[in-house]
């Protein structure tokens, strides 16, 4: 479990927090919890790197798979910016190396059309069900 200060924390974690910051920021048509299990559940395919997390999102995987690299560490000194295009069934999450670099990539994003985006919120806390 991350904590504040912590140079890493693994890619599970940072989705959770991720779509808790997108929960967050929406309309919360749902409650947080469904929001979040549903938004991992439906991850298809997923690949990341050392700065970027990049996820494909459909059916869900059959019962018994799991996605690969899940407990894979990422950087904590920054900030991530999730970016996700509905329409177009996918997101990633992408390291900034600060909070202006963060800010410009969701302006430019955001000018790109529909889509969600923000930064996410590594104080988010939601245990995996």
């Amino acid at each position: 479990m991350y904590k504040a200060g912590d140079k890493m924390l693994e890619v599970r974690e940072l989705l959770i927090k991720a779509f808790a910051s997108v929960w967050a920021q929406g309309g919360q048509e749902t409650d947080r919890d469904t929001y979040i299990n549903s938004s991992i559940t439906v991850i298809d395919s997923i690949q990341i790197t050392p700065e970027m997390i990049y996820a494909e999102e459909g059916q869900g995987l059959l019962d018994g798979e799991e996605l690969d690299h899940l407990t894979d560490l990422v950087r904590t000194d920054g900030v991530w910016v999730y970016y996700g295009v509905p329409a177009e069934n996918f997101f990633l999450v992408t390291w900034m190396p600060d909070a202006q670099a963060a800010a410009d990539k969701i302006a430019a994003l955001r000018q790109e059309g529909d889509c969600v985006t923000c930064t996410v919120d590594l104080s988010q806390e939601w245990q995996m069900q």
